[in-house]
C-alpha cells in the first residue's frame, strides 16, 4: 500500500513487510509537525500496535532517546542519516514528491561548464530527470556523493552540505523552499540556482546568500562584547556536539556554561543570565531562528572569529559533519 498525503507518497506496504520479516508487532509512530493532522491516515495503514510518539520531529537526526514499550521506531518523511546509530531498529518510510511540472524549455541554456546538482529526498526523482535533460541536450552533470551523514547522491540536508562538487561552474538545486539552496550557496562561496519542481519557476540564492552574510557578520561583532556567554548543546541524537561545546567553552575568556537542552526554545535560553549565546546544536538555530532569541546566537566557527582565532575570511557555513 502506497500512502499519498499533500503531493508526497509513501511506501507503506514496504515498511510493513520490513516490519513482518523482523517479527515486529509494536512500534512507535513518528512524523514531522505537518503530517501530525494526517496521523490516523498512516495509523491505519501500519499493520502493528502503533503508539504515536508526540515530542519534535525537526528530522532523521531528531530521534527518540528511547522508544518505551515499542519494539522499533518507524519514522515518516526523512531519510536515514547512515552515520547515526541508536539503541533500538528505525523503519524511515521516506515521502517523495507526486506534483512537477515541465522544465524550462531554456533550463540547458542557463547552464555554465559542469553542471552540479542538489537536491532533498523529496525531490530526488526531479532531480535525476533534471540530470537526463541535461544530459541529452550535451551538458556534463555532476552529482556529489556527500559522507556518512548523507544517504543518497546529490541529497542536501539543512546540517550538511558535503555532496558540493566544488570545482563545478553551474550549481543547481532541484527543490521546494530556499534554506537549502541558500545553506548550499553559503557553503560553496557561489551563487546557486533553483528550479522549484512544483512551481516550474527558476530562482537563485542571491542576493540572499549576500545578505545573509553581512547579518553574521553583525551578530559576530555583537557577541565580541558578550561577558557571559552561554553554549547550547542539544540532546537531539543526531545533532549532539558535546566535544565542539567543550572547545568552545576552552576559547571563552569571560564566564561561560555548557547547558543541554532536549528543546532549544526562546523561554527556556533567555531565562538564563546570558547576553551572548555559541550554537552546537542544529546550524539553523543561529542562522535561520537567532531572531527569536533576544541575545545574539553564533556557530562555533564565528565564535572562533570573534575570539580572533580565525579571520573574517575564514568564515564557512557551520555544518554537521558525518
Amino acid at each position: 500500500m502506497t500512502v499519498t498525503v499533500g503531493g508526497f507518497e509513501f511506501d507503506i506496504e514496504g515498511m510493513n513487510e520490513k516490519l513482518k520479516r523482523e517479527g515486529i508487532g509494536k512500534i512507535l509512530l513518528q512524523v514531522p509537525d505537518g503530517l501530525r493532522r494526517k496521523i490516523g491516515v498512516f495509523q491505519d495503514a501500519i499493520e502493528a500496535e502503533v503508539t504515536v510518539w508526540g515530542g519534535t520531529c525537526y528530522g532523521a537526526c531528531d530521534l527518540p532517546l528511547d522508544i518505551g514499550e515499542s519494539e522499533a521506531l518507524v519514522h515518516v518523511g526523512h531519510t536515514e542519516i547512515p552515520g547515526l546509530k541508536v539503541d533500538y531498529p528505525v523503519f524511515y518510510v521516506e515521502g517523495r514528491n507526486t506534483v512537477s511540472r515541465p522544465h524550462p524549455q531554456d533550463l540547458s541554456e542557463m547552464m555554465v561548464g559542469e553542471v552540479a546538482l542538489y537536491s532533498t529526498v523529496q525531490y530526488l526523482e526531479q532531480m535525476d530527470s533534471v540530470a537526463r535533460y541535461l544530459e541529452d541536450r550535451g551538458c556534463t552533470v555532476a552529482i556529489g556523493k556527500g559522507d556518512d551523514r548523507i544517504k543518497y547522491p546529490g541529497q542536501l540536508l539543512g546540517c550538511n552540505f558535503s555532496a558540493r562538487v566544488d570545482g563545478a561552474l553551474t550549481h543547481l538545486y532541484v527543490g521546494t523552499g530556499r534554506f537549502h539552496p541558500l545553506g548550499l550557496s553559503l557553503s560553496l562561496k557561489k551563487e546557486v540556482l533553483i528550479f522549484d519542481p512544483v512551481t516550474g519557476e527558476m530562482g537563485s540564492t542571491y542576493p540572499d546568500a549576500d545578505r545573509m552574510i553581512r547579518r553574521r557578520f553583525a551578530t559576530i561583532q555583537r557577541i565580541r562584547e558578550s561577558t557571559r556567554t552561554g553554549i547550547i548543546v542539544s540532546q537531539k541524537q543526531g545533532q549532539r556536539r558535546f566535544d565542539t561545546a567543550r572547545d568552545m567553552c576552552r576559547l571563552c575568556e569571560v564566564h561561560c556554561t555548557v547547558v543541554e537542552f532536549d528543546e532549544i526554545e526562546p523561554h527556556l535560553v533567555d531565562s538564563f543570565d546570558w547576553d551572548g549565546l555559541v550554537n552546537t546544536a542544529c546550524p539553523r538555530l543561529a542562522l535561520d531562528d537567532s531572531i527569536r532569541f533576544e541575545d545574539p546566537v553564533v556557530t562555533p566557527v564565528e565564535y572562533i572569529i570573534a575570539q580572533g582565532e580565525m579571520d573574517w575570511e575564514d568564515w564557512t557555513m557551520d555544518e554537521i559533519k558525518g
